[in-house]
């Protein structure tokens, strides 16, 4: 799932190797990994939000063709924020794509290091993508109630503790689904913005309730 950025740095003349950078166009404008094409979550998270829009292929389609990747490519995807980046991975990895990974630490640290960077933006060939919904991986509200009630899953709430005890944040209900665990995002990082390791991760997840027995669905 991660890439480390010693390692990525030694493959960026890799055939088939493709870079997705999740942050807004300014920052993107300014310096990005050499090769990296700009992915406008804001557009995908759209089409996710739309009633059905999980399952539309011909739409999700077309917005992966226009990046150049196929089923073959070999994706790492980066930003400054983790909460894009890991929309954009959880996507790709739904609509089938198999070799798709999150550069560890991302951009901030890659720039912290003064790895390569560039300001040209690289010429991408629009292909035909055609999704291979990957129906495991997402988690209808129907299928959910019920799952629920059978006591084999577990909902980890990765929000704010005050979006999740119910606080009002910026003009929005707060509250959770019952019997969810809090488990915020930026919980799972060091300071320097890579995932804890993974006894780590495993300590934190008994602590707050969360068994690798259960399946569990993040919200």
């Amino acid at each position: 799932m991660l890439i480390q950025p010693e390692e990525l740095q030694k493959d960026l003349r890799r055939t088939g190797l493709r870079l997705l950078d999740t942050r807004p166009q300014p920052d993107y404008a300014r310096g990005h990994i050499p090769g990296a094409v700009r992915v406008d979550v804001k557009s995908w998270q759209d089409l996710g939000n739309k009633d059905g829009g999980f399952h539309e292929a011909e739409a999700w389609g077309e917005k992966v063709g226009q990046l150049g990747l196929s089923h073959d490519s070999q994706v790492v995807v980066y930003g400054s924020a983790l909460t894009d980046t890991a929309r954009i991975w959880w996507t790709l990895k739904y609509l089938g794509l198999k070799n798709v990974t999150i550069l560890d630490g991302g951009w901030q640290l890659w720039s912290k290091e003064k790895r390569p960077n560039e300001t040209s933006s690289p010429g991408v060939e629009a292909v035909k993508f055609e999704p291979k919904f990957q129906a495991d991986r997402l988690e209808e509200i129907d299928s959910l109630k019920k799952s629920l009630q059978s006591g084999k899953l577990t909902v980890v709430d990765a929000r704010t503790a005050d979006e999740f005890t119910g606080k009002d944040v910026r003009g929005k209900r707060g509250g959770h689904i019952p019997g969810a665990k809090h488990l915020e995002w930026k919980e799972l990082l060091t300071e320097d913005g890579r995932f804890k390791s993974p006894e780590q991760l495993r300590a934190l997840f008994r602590q707050r309730g969360i068994k690798p027995e259960q399946t569990a669905v993040t919200c």
